[in-house]
């Protein structure tokens, strides 16, 4: 049995971050850059217009004002997307669109509602004016975005190591960048072991269970940036299990089992593991999930590695959860690029107690809100509601650390989850 932060480590030091895939730059979204991608043009590449409204000469608007307007000719309309064609000269001025480009001559935008154009018209203005009263004075560039304002040539738009979000994808569409180099997606391989179980939709008789882990594994998996492949259910004979391991060898990066890892007759994962690769760790001093077991088979000549990552997890859900939280997590998170590893943690106020020290870190589900500028968390769910309806509610995990007691009142580190819907 070994702490779990050994655990982790032992997990980090076997995972790879995967090769790189270049694919359109809309089916980037959560994927990590693995190239460095530079604005090669100014956006936007010329001198633009803020708002609808007229370029004028600001010299011609000097003073200008609500009770001494300044009466301007119209010399013509430029609309987004076609290049003036006259010039603004003394006493002119150009109707003019947002984001079309601005007139030679013209050093400002005076907006619609700062003229006699009608305040209550929508689209054209159907009387077709000759002339434009401005009621404002501006300064040279007013109401102007100058070229290169939103992004200049040269700044580097994804950097390498970069998560793609929305934001980074309207960067690379705007400056025309139509496919992007990408560490790939983790495809993992999800086994449930156990002749208990019977598939989710089917009837359920006396003794069994249902496949709930699988659903669930699968879900955080794809949560998690990686593709699940459900491989089905190994029953309890090593020749099942071992056939579901090597299909999933066969197309994945990684293989989580679930079940099968305590000391039982029929537990199976660790002895399959221990034939066919290395067992690297069985136990961990932590629960629920303390039984779960992490080693490296050797990957099939048509698979993609050379040795492949085996998780066993906890057969329990809470078990289950936790162990793919807190060892699992990261693992997919490094497969991926990504550098920030660590969990998110907040510290909350305690709203009840923990009775008795643990003989080992113990990890509650827990109800994490935030109230006044203080998070405050319920520790014992599981003694109100029962495992898995605690499970379901939660919005949180908080470690108890070995050896500790917690009071009402206390301070703890509570680690809040991205995937629960749940209050905060």
């Amino acid at each position: 049995m070994i702490s779990y932060d050994d655990a982790l480590q032992k997990v980090l030091e076997n995972t790879d971050v995967l090769e790189m895939e270049e694919k359109p730059f809309f089916q980037c979204i959560g994927q990590v850059s693995a190239e460095d991608v530079h604005a090669d043009i100014n956006l936007p590449q010329s001198d633009i217009s803020g708002p609808d409204g007229y370029a004028v000469r600001s010299a011609d608007i000097k003073g200008a004002g609500r009770l001494s307007p300044v009466t301007l000719k119209i010399i013509e309309t430029v609309r987004a997307g076609c290049l003036p064609r006259k010039k603004v000269v003394p006493g002119t001025a150009a109707r003019i669109m947002t984001g079309s480009v601005i007139s030679d001559g013209a050093d400002c935008v005076v907006r619609f509602e700062d003229t006699d154009e009608p305040p209550d018209k929508n689209g054209p203005n159907t009387t077709k004016p000759a002339e434009v009263k401005i009621y404002v004075t501006l300064g040279a560039g007013a109401n102007i975005r100058g070229a290169g304002s939103n992004i200049r040539e040269g700044f580097p738009v994804v950097p390498g190591g970069t998560l793609i979000g929305p934001t980074r994808i309207s960067a690379l569409a705007s400056i025309g960048r139509a496919t992007l180099k990408v560490v790939r997606r983790p495809v993992i391989a999800v086994i449930a072991t156990g002749d208990e179980l019977v598939s989710v939709g089917k009837p359920l008789s006396p003794g069994k269970s249902y496949n709930s882990n699988t659903a669930a594994i699968a879900s955080l998996v794809a949560h998690y940036g990686g593709i699940p492949k459900i491989m089905g259910i190994a029953r309890d004979r090593e020749l099942s299990l071992f056939k579901k391991i090597r299909e999933g060898a066969k197309i994945a990066d990684g293989i989580i089992t679930s079940g099968g890892v305590s000391k039982g007759d029929y537990d199976l994962v660790r002895l399959v593991l221990g034939k066919i690769g290395e067992v690297v760790f069985s136990r961990i001093k932590m629960g629920p999930g303390a039984a779960v077991a992490f080693g490296m088979i050797s990957g099939s000549s048509t698979g993609r590695h050379s040795s492949i990552p085996v998780f066993g997890l906890a057969g329990p859900p809470p078990g289950c959860l936790v162990n793919f939280e807190t060892l699992v997590r990261p693992f997919l998170l490094k497969m991926r690029g990504i550098a920030a590893l660590n969990h998110p943690v907040v510290e909350a106020i305690a709203m009840d107690s923990v009775p008795g020290r643990m003989p080992m870190a113990f990890v509650r589900f827990t109800y994490l809100r935030k109230r006044e500028r203080k998070y405050h968390v319920t520790l014992n769910g599981v003694e109100k509601i029962g495992a898995l309806a605690s499970m379901a509610t939660a919005n949180s995990l908080t470690i108890v650390p070995e050896g500790s007691t917690i009071e009402a009142g206390d301070r703890v580190a509570v680690l809040p989850l991205d995937w629960s819907m749940g209050e905060i």
